[in-house]
């Protein structure tokens, strides 16, 4: 009996574990590829985006995810998610006329032309690769609060 609740609590562990390994993979990639300020301005002007930057950086400013936080939790990823949305509708279908790296786009004098022309290359694996993770963190969630209730 006594060895049963050590491995109860050691699989509920291993479980938050996981939840807080995926959120981190998003962390990491939002911070490194989708938090540029030039980025975000051009992402914050498309349609329907209503500056979900701040909902989503709070989000990812969690250290893990625990229940009493759902509302943070829950709009962050509905944040994170309608952010794909926009950058796979708006954005990536024109992302070189929008990045300024197009040939017929005349008279933009761009410092950054180089990283824009890398972003716009990188946009829609990044984008996937984020909309992937976000779904692996939804079902983690389920999990573990299916197992807890």
């Amino acid at each position: 009996m006594d060895k049963i609740f050590p491995d109860i609590f050691e699989n509920e562990y291993e479980r938050s574990q996981l939840s807080t390994l995926i959120l981190g993979e998003i962390r990491d990639l939002f911070y490194s590829y989708f938090d540029h300020p030039w980025l975000v301005n051009i992402i914050d002007e498309l349609p329907e985006d209503s500056g979900n930057f701040g909902t989503i950086r709070s989000f990812l400013a969690l250290a893990s995810i625990q229940t009493t936080q759902e509302s943070v939790i829950l709009n962050g990823i509905l944040g994170l998610k309608n952010m794909v949305k926009v950058i796979n509708i708006w954005l990536i279908p024109d992302s070189s006329i929008i990045l300024g790296i197009s040939p017929f786009v005349i008279g933009k004098q761009l410092i950054n032309k180089n990283i824009r022309k890398c972003t716009a290359y990188t946009l829609p694996s990044n984008t996937n690769n984020l909309a992937r993770l976000i779904g692996d963190l939804e079902k983690e969630i389920i999990k573990e609060s299916l197992l807890t209730n």
